[in-house]
């Protein structure tokens, strides 16, 4: 039989007390950490209130101040918006009766174009090529009115409008009028009628001999019936009164181009 050591009493007890100084530590340590834990819960908390008020400030403000700049950008916008509709002018009343045309141009496309609409199709019998603007015709030589079908000022811009019979009309009431008889011969030479256009471009510089375009008639009816020689001989007098004129291209063209060549240049 093994004998049994018998400890003291007094030899336990300090182990036991260390035990509980022990767990009184750890349970200080682990309060201490509940408590931690509980403050960062708390911070936590306090910092999710403000982020969720300072974003709801920030709306509230953005919302009041859209509210109060709306009406002023509506404003503006409506200040500075362009405008889509054109005034036309009204008609200027004149107490002074109105002139007698001397052409006849219709006035409706010029209106229609006024109004920002498609002008209407011109009839047949007025219908023309378009060219530059028609000037506004000349003051009738000592009071005499342009015959209808005859106004000179379209001697340069529209010849194709000149009316041979209405000229030659207006030459037999007028015999010693040069500017007639040079619109009978662009009329006949805008209708190819280089001959008579020639012979009325000769009678035009026995009235005037000034006239230098009848010399361009001259020469390009010369040209067309074979006759180089006279055709620059016509076309250097024209250089001579105009030499800046007109037709100074087609003069010096054919001047420069050695005799005996035929003209291609077809002008007519």
């Amino acid at each position: 039989m093994i004998d049994q050591i018998e400890v003291p009493v007094e030899a336990r007890a300090p182990i036991g007390a260390a035990k509980l100084e022990l767990s009184e530590e750890v349970l200080a340590s682990l309060h201490a950490v509940r408590v931690a834990q509980e403050a960062a819960r708390v911070r936590a908390r306090r910092q999710t209130m403000q982020t969720r008020l300072w974003f709801a400030t920030s709306v509230a403000v953005l919302a009041l101040v859209a509210v109060a700049v709306a009406p002023r950008v509506a404003r503006w916008r409506h200040a500075h918006r362009p405008a889509t509709t054109v005034a036309l002018p009204s008609p200027a009343v004149s107490s002074e009766p109105a002139a007698a045309p001397t052409s006849p141009v219709r006035a409706e496309p010029v209106l229609a174009q006024a109004a920002g609409l498609s002008a209407p199709a011109p009839s047949p019998e007025r219908s023309a090529p378009a060219l530059a603007p028609v000037p506004a015709p000349t003051k009738a030589r000592e009071g005499v009115v342009p015959a209808e079908g005859c106004d000179t000022a379209l001697i340069r811009s529209a010849p194709w409008r000149l009316s041979p019979e209405a000229c030659a009309r207006a030459f037999d009431a007028n015999p010693n009028d040069a500017r007639l008889a040079l619109a009978i011969a662009h009329a006949e030479h805008a209708r190819g009628h280089l001959p008579d256009a020639a012979q009325w471009a000769k009678r035009a510089l026995s009235l005037d001999a000034n006239a230098a375009e009848a010399y361009v008639l001259i020469a390009r009816a010369d040209t067309h019936g074979g006759r180089p020689d006279d055709a620059r001989a016509a076309y250097g007098r024209y250089l001579d009164l105009a030499p800046r004129g007109w037709h100074q291209a087609e003069a010096r063209a054919a001047l420069r181009r050695p005799r005996g060549t035929p003209d291609s240049s077809g002008a007519r």
